[in-house]
């Protein structure tokens, strides 16, 4: 008679998420990261990068639907420290907002 073994991983699951957060005093030698929030998100372990190409979408309909006024926003793809807090970054995205849409530098906009 077998006797069913089950493994148990010894090595800590790595937890990820995307965070927000506010670029206070944005530019000047005093600039802070306020964190608005945090949402784990499901990560295929064959292939966690796949969630790099979600980041801005997932930002810009935060910022959009949470009525979030003027101003600089960092997005991060990252993982979690044990506090939940976001930690190593995968990805990210700067964002000038306009309280209703992405703000765009004028020499991009022109195509100078």
């Amino acid at each position: 008679m077998l006797n069913e073994v089950t493994w148990i991983s010894r090595e800590p699951q790595v937890r990820h998420a995307f965070s927000l957060s506010r670029i206070v005093e944005a530019g000047t030698v005093d600039e802070w990261y306020d964190l608005l929030g945090v949402v784990r998100v499901p990560v295929d372990r064959r292939t966690p990068d796949k969630l790099r190409d979600q980041l801005r979408p997932w930002a810009l309909a935060t910022l959009a639907a949470g009525g979030y006024g003027f101003g600089r926003y960092y997005a991060s793809y990252s993982t979690l420290d044990e506090d939940d807090e976001p930690d190593k970054a995968i990805s990210d995205e700067d964002i000038n907002w306009s309280g209703s849409t992405v703000l765009i530098p004028v020499e991009q906009s022109t195509g100078a």
